[in-house]
């Protein structure tokens, strides 16, 4: 590439793979045959009208033989920084015509950065050759909670090593310095939302040919941003207590001010916290909202109070007054086992006291449904139902006749909602009836 210098060292390897200590530096660039751009630029002195201004150095190596004159320069014009429409815009007679103002377009108003380069022609022979292109300063800009961040990334051929970055208050009339950076990145914070910013970049570089302009000051487009809230309130942090009795589940919800204050992507600002549940097998369903008040502890509680099972997932996320949405917090998923196994009593005491008169599971929070038969010595069926309360009264179903005091046996198929779906389980044992004076 034309205007850079290029350095090389030599190493030798020998027959043991063992690899010498590196040759004397040696440095050369090539030769200045043809002309080297040096400034795609809006235009300095008047940075409104956003005319762009290309200069180049000329020739100082040419071959005059093999190139006789007279010479022309073209300079092409391309939309973009992918060199694949370039318009043949402008045409000189001299060497010494180096500088070119574009008139015919607007970088302040171009929805993208364009791009140049300089043929050289010999008019009796044809085409010498070319500089290498050269794309104009675009910033992007991205706005975010009193904040606008601003990329820039031009294709050129000299090394830029410093950005100066302007900036235009609301109300102001002229731009001031806020920040100098060696990255094609600057973040200008500390703005207030809704306010328009405008900015430009003044670019400082340089090629390490000696005998060219030095330093290479090129300045960008103006833009303008207006800073918003749009970044989400960070996501809460949740944990669950759980009564497998009365069937609910109450979420502890934190909302994390002692650490979101580090992070980049989420704010500190919530006002209202959304409440997720996903039954089994399906997805995540808004069920409710609640008002979110700051505290000493930021905690706040949240009761699920029409479950039909205690088998699912449960989740939360922050709004803040803008109605931006934090992520997920992180998910609780509650399967079968979270309750006590579904367990049969072994006796039961049907004598009218009130208490213990009916043979009740001691756990049934997570059952869809039961198969249970209750056969007395003789194999024949006493009670039936497919009720997870099973609530026998000690009779015998068929004749309503109290069953005498003994053991009787049971087989029961239990159907269990688990975050798979249904699964079967089979119990097998046996229940006695004690009967005594009331």
């Amino acid at each position: 590439m034309h205007g850079i210098n290029y350095c090389y060292r030599v190493t030798a390897f020998f027959h043991d793979e063992t690899e010498s200590y590196a040759s004397n530096e040696a440095c050369a660039f090539l030769k200045r045959d043809v002309p080297i751009i040096t400034h795609v630029s809006n235009d300095s002195l008047n940075l409104q009208s956003g005319h762009a201004m290309i200069i180049w150095s000329k020739p100082t190596e040419l071959d005059t033989i093999q190139y006789p004159g007279p010479y022309k320069y073209h300079l092409y014009r391309n939309d973009g920084l992918e060199w694949n429409s370039p318009e043949l815009i402008a045409s000189f007679n001299s060497l010494n015509d180096t500088i070119y103002y574009d008139d015919d377009i607007n970088l302040n108003t171009h929805d993208g950065p364009y791009s140049y380069r300089v043929d050289l022609e010999s008019v009796p022979v044809g085409y010498v050759g070319g500089s290498q292109k050269a794309s104009s300063i675009f910033i992007q800009t991205i706005p975010t909670d009193q904040e606008v961040k601003l990329y820039w990334l031009p294709e050129v051929p000299w090394e830029n090593n410093e950005f100066i970055i302007y900036r235009k208050d609301p109300g102001a009339t002229s731009y001031d310095s806020v920040g100098i950076t060696d990255v094609p990145f600057y973040s200008d914070t500390g703005l207030i939302n809704n306010k328009e910013y405008c900015y430009y970049i003044k670019a400082i570089g340089h090629y390490s040919l000696p005998g060219l302009i030095d330093p290479l000051i090129n300045f960008s487009q103006l833009t303008c941003a207006t800073p918003l809230d749009n970044v989400p309130p960070c996501p809460p942090i949740i944990d669950t207590i759980i009564d497998c009795e009365e069937i609910t589940v109450e979420l502890e919800i934190k909302f994390p001010i002692d650490s979101c204050n580090t992070m980049d992507s989420c704010d500190c600002d919530a006002e209202i916290f959304y409440i997720y549940y996903s039954p089994p097998e399906q997805e995540f369903q808004l069920v409710d909202s609640i008002d979110f008040y700051y505290s000493n502890d930021s905690l706040t509680y949240y009761l699920y109070t029409n479950l039909e099972y205690m088998v699912g997932c449960f989740g939360v996320k922050a709004v803040d007054s803008l109605r931006n949405i934090s992520l997920m917090s992180n998910i609780i998923c509650l399967d079968y086992d979270a309750c006590p196994p579904y367990v049969i009593p072994n006796v039961f005491t049907p004598n009218g006291d009130t208490y213990n008169d009916f043979l009740v599971p001691k756990s049934y929070a997570n059952i869809e449904k039961i198969d249970i038969k209750i056969f007395n010595r003789w194999g024949k069926i006493m009670y039936e139902t497919d009720d997870p309360e099973i609530n026998w009264d000690g009779k015998n179903q068929n004749n309503n006749q109290d069953c005498p005091a003994a053991p009787y046996f049971y087989v029961c198929d239990v159907y269990f909602i688990t975050l798979e779906g249904i699964k079967k389980t089979t119990l097998q044992g046996s229940v006695t009836i004690v009967r005594g004076n009331q």
